[in-house]
């Protein structure tokens, strides 16, 4: 095996079957394709295509091992070294600064596993193209199907029925466009139709061809001619291999095989060359992200004589806790590519419960919570604002994805007050942008973003308070409402703080002051939402809006919708504390 660590995925006997299912391909030696896709998909699969994408992985695939290694060589690290601390914090308040961890902790190497290195390097200048400026409202979702396709390229345009005129001013006065993040990673299960329908999707989002006709509805769906969003492709991440492209028995990585195929096929439209990129954990890791994109662009150069290297950008996403204490590091190691960061805290809370999984006395914060962004990762915002500040980097936060009920005027008014701490709360910070996960929160996003930048100008404005008034008419609620925006940020840890950096993980739990982890509700209630979304995610579908309830201002619980995606699953799997551990 060219990669060993993909044999965790697939096992040897798994991919001889897959070999007895798949097709060589004439003119691309070695490479075996899952039946059926090629014809499935001709102007995507080509021979050419292939062959490039083969290219790349040989050119690239050493150091991709040498990572991938060194990640699982550092894992075992931090379950050893966090396992040596049991018996001497048993005897240490939760909270005190001789509480030991593996943050901050050298391996034999002398490398610093998890935590930030003594002398942060200078941070390299990024540029960011004209179009990319402004506020940043992005909603995620998969390019995988033509009509999910142009609902969000169209998103500007999808107005409630009851907006208002001071949305519509406000979004018109923004004068800017939103950010579609076309997920290829978990809004989807990872199979490869979806993928190569995904790349067919966004050519014709580029172009602007994509239509179509829907003969059960009798709707016909085409682009608007203006104000389309700005599609920008996530890729997956790169622990996965792909079973359906089998390369001298080597399954190629997913994310290769993702990246490679958009850049042949987009290679000539520089507003196609923008990526997000997920579940990086450190500078290594994104030295060998430049090392494949640098190949992948000489490649493409050798087809295309007048392709500009340097053109690819990138927003990584920074929702490892490895990762978020290296922002500066892997920003300089992608230096030209970088361009920004956002922080995915759903992935960040699940993958530090990874890290502490041998800590007894260690908490996630409970999915109950719901304030979660407002008192738990404010010290991750202020190391993403402050270290991509120092270099002129788009800084955008995390996904907000409870949804409302159709028809109830309840669930909207619940479901808008969280909405608008979020915002709120990131515009507080510094943030340039946020996610959403519906195109219904995009113009109110925009109005939001907007009505705070006017308010930061002229604080005698009352167009925010308009604003939060009209989307939360209930007194009751938008008092408090007010006041929460109006008021200074909730204080958070100095920097110099021995607890700092744990705090920066949202590790300084050991008890939940909203409900136990393990209180027979929350588990019931973790349980329930992880087989739900299981069942949808054996299904095909990576983003589940799953019922749920949130709280209202006079005590009632109301029913609303969280949309999950495998982050949340994984925070259902860490929720219930050590003894549920695997």
């Amino acid at each position: 095996m060219d990669i060993p660590s993909y044999l965790d995925f697939l096992s040897e006997d798994l991919l001889h079957e897959l070999a007895a299912h798949s097709d060589p391909v004439p003119g691309v030696p070695g490479l075996l394709v899952a039946r059926g896709l090629r014809e499935a998909f001709p102007n995507i699969e080509t021979p050419e295509a292939l062959q490039f994408v083969c290219d790349v992985y040989r050119g690239t695939r050493d150091a991709l091992n040498k990572v991938l290694t060194q990640r699982k060589i550092d894992r075992e690290f931090i379950d050893e070294t966090t396992r040596s601390f049991v018996q001497t914090n048993a005897k240490l308040d939760f909270h005190s600064p001789d509480y030991r961890t593996v943050i901050g902790h050298r391996d034999e190497h002398g490398r610093v596993v998890v935590g930030p290195h003594s002398e942060p390097p200078t941070p390299k200048s990024v540029h960011v193209p004209p179009r990319f400026c402004g506020p940043q409202v992005t909603l995620f979702g998969p390019p995988d199907t033509v009509k999910l396709s142009i609902n969000a390229m169209n998103a500007l345009h999808r107005k409630l029925p009851n907006e208002s005129e001071r949305v519509a001013q406000l979004v018109e006065r923004a004068n800017t466009v939103p950010r579609w993040g076309a997920d290829n990673e978990d809004s989807k299960t990872p199979i490869m139709r979806n993928f190569l329908a995904a790349c067919e999707n966004l050519m014709g989002c580029y172009d602007g061809t994509l239509a179509l006709d829907d003969p059960s509805s009798l709707k016909r769906y085409r682009l608007t001619q203006t104000g389309r969003s700005i599609p920008i492709k996530r890729f997956p991440g790169l622990a996965i291999p792909d079973g359906n492209h089998l390369l001298d028995g080597n399954p190629l990585p997913l994310h290769l095989f993702d990246f490679a195929m958009h850049m042949f096929h987009n290679c000539t439209r520089a507003e196609s060359l923008v990526f997000y990129v997920p579940k990086l954990e450190n500078e290594e890791e994104a030295h060998y992200l430049r090392e494949l994109i640098e190949f992948t662009e000489i490649k493409i150069r050798e087809i295309l004589p007048e392709y500009r290297l340097g053109s690819v950008r990138l927003f990584i996403v920074f929702e490892n806790p490895r990762a978020i204490f290296r922002i500066r590091e892997i920003a300089n190691a992608l230096h030209p590519y970088f361009l920004g960061g956002s922080l995915g805290w759903h992935d960040f809370l699940a993958s530090t419960a990874r890290i502490f999984k041998h800590d007894p006395r260690y908490r996630i914060p409970v999915k109950a919570d719901p304030n979660i962004v407002i008192n738990h990762i404010r010290e991750s915002h202020k190391i993403l604002v402050e270290s991509l500040g120092a270099c002129g980097g788009i800084t955008i936060g995390g996904m907000y994805g409870v949804l409302y009920e159709d028809n109830n005027p309840e669930s909207f008014q619940v479901s808008m007050v969280g909405y608008i701490k979020d915002v709120t709360t990131q515009l507080k910070r510094g943030l340039h942008g946020f996610w959403v996960a519906h195109p219904d929160f995009v113009r109110i996003g925009i109005a939001l973003t907007q009505a705070w930048n006017e308010f930061q100008a002229d604080p005698s404005s009352n167009v925010l308070r308009e604003l939060v008034v009209e989307l939360v008419p209930d007194a009751t609620e938008h008092v408090r409402l007010l006041e929460f925006i109006f008021d200074d940020d909730v204080p958070g840890l100095d920097a110099n703080d021995p607890l700092y950096p744990r705090a920066v993980l949202a590790a300084t739990l050991e008890k939940s002051d909203v409900i136990a982890n393990d209180d027979p509700k929350e588990v019931r209630y973790n349980v329930f939402q992880a087989l739900q979304y299981i069942a949808d995610w054996l299904c095909g579908n990576g983003c589940v809006a799953l019922p749920a309830t949130m709280r209202n201002a006079r005590g009632q619980d109301v029913v609303v919708r969280v949309m999950d995606d495998l982050a949340n699953d994984e925070r259902s799997r860490w929720s219930f504390g050590p003894r549920f551990f695997t």
